[in-house]
This record gives structure tokens, sequence and C-alpha cells, in this order.
């Protein structure tokens, strides 16, 4: 649909003067709820430690978002397509880079996105479609958060198996 997504990741050498240590192209591959992934990078901690690169692209995800850090993922939706109504344990940002997607929520709101936009899921229960010919691209960044609490009510993620999002593992 897109051409893979390209990572220019910069670090440190050993005298601490700045350099790229990753520069290299991260497959867009399908999934099995109907879009394609790609993992640009995932953190585990908070704040995170920049001392040493260790490529997170190479190790799969286990879910759509983790407990205790981020995730940086490309989401190409093709034309014509609806994903599953889905909640993650997270606050989220989603960019949406190329096309056109429409954001579904409880009680049949609806927003209508065109490229530019950006979506903060501030852990919602939610769908996507593209309603267009055209496929869609979206960043979304990922961020560790406590389950919403509403009237007692513990909202946990819900909609997916975590064997049909885990996505990444590239090896170069």
């Amino acid at each position: 649909m897109f051409p893979h997504p390209r990572r220019i990741v910069t670090g440190h050498n050993s005298q601490g003067a700045a350099i790229v240590v990753d520069d290299d192209v991260i497959p867009c591959l399908p999934t099995s709820i109907k879009c394609n992934f790609a993992v640009l990078y995932e953190t585990h901690q908070f704040p995170v430690s920049n001392d040493e690169w260790v490529d997170p692209a190479k190790a799969r995800t286990t879910d759509l978002s983790n407990k205790t850090g981020t995730v940086l993922r490309v989401v190409d939706f093709p034309p014509n397509t609806e994903t599953l109504f889905h909640r993650t344990e997270s606050l989220d940002f989603g960019i949406l880079h190329s096309g056109e997607i429409t954001c579904h929520l409880d009680e049949g709101a609806r927003v209508d996105m065109k490229a530019g936009d950006v979506c903060v899921q501030r852990g919602t229960i939610h769908g996507w479609t593209n309603y267009s010919n055209e496929p869609a691209r979206m960043y979304f960044i990922l961020s560790a958060a406590h389950p919403v609490t509403v009237g007692g009510k513990v909202l946990k993620a819900t909609g997916y198996s975590k064997d049909d999002v885990t996505s990444g593992g590239i090896s170069k």
C-alpha cells in the first residue's frame, strides 16, 4: 500500500559524539486484524536509558501497548476496511499521515480524519474504518497508562487477541 517506513536512530560513539546507530527500512507487514503493522520503536521503562543501543525492533511486540513504556507503530489501513473495536491500557497519539480514516466510539460517535489530523485516545474503546478507495497510513505513539476507572468500574484492554497484534522482530 505504501513504501515500508524508514527509521533513523541516533546515539553516541565511545567518545560521546552523536552518530547514526541505525538507518533502515522496517517492514510494514499484514496482520490478522485487517491492517499492516510496523513497530519502529518500543521502550519498557520510564524514563528510558539512552546509554546503550539495543535495537528494540529486533524483538516481537507482545501487545498493542506495553505496561511500562512506549510503542511507536505505523499502521496501514487498506481501502474500504473496518478494524476491530478495541481498547488498550494506554494513552495513544494517532497521527494521520496519508489518506482518510474514521474513528468510531461508543453510542455511534464518529470522527472523520484527514491527513495531518491527530487523535488522542485516552483509554477509550474505539475502531477505525477506511471508507475510501485509497489506503490510509497512521503513526501511533502508545504510552503506558493505568486502566481507566469510571464509577468504580475498571475499563481494561478488550476487543482483540494479543496473538493477533504481535508484530515486529526484524532480523538484519
